[in-house]
């Protein structure tokens, strides 16, 4: 059968009205979400900035207080030797006396 070239083809339907609307409808939630989206970004980006000052904060915390530990080590040792030295009777306490005595002997070998 031969299509006669009279026939015109069929014309498309106008969309409804109900169909417009909603697309107006997704267009609308679309922009909607892709603002929320930009906020989210920029306060992960925030959080990320954060989190990168914390972490070289806790660096440098845990030098200095490995510097700290160092130190109060020293000064431990130290207190032990001066403990050991002005202990004259070695009973392994120092009492008043022989603070005063390891004191007067340092400042004799100091000029004063």
């Amino acid at each position: 059968m031969a299509v006669s070239k009279n026939k015109a083809a069929p014309k498309a339907k106008a969309a409804p009205k109900v169909e417009v609307d909603k697309c107006a409808e997704c267009c609308a939630k679309i922009v909607s979400l892709e603002k929320e989206v930009s906020e989210l970004k920029s306060q992960l980006a925030g959080l990320l900035d954060g989190i990168n000052a914390a972490s070289k904060l806790k660096a440098e915390l845990d030098e200095v207080k490995s510097k700290l530990g160092t130190e109060v080590n020293e000064l431990k040792e130290k207190a032990k030797s001066w403990k050991e030295k002005a202990d004259t009777n070695k009973d392994g306490k120092v009492d008043f006396e022989e603070i005063f005595q390891y004191i007067k002997r340092r400042q004799s070998r100091w000029g004063r």
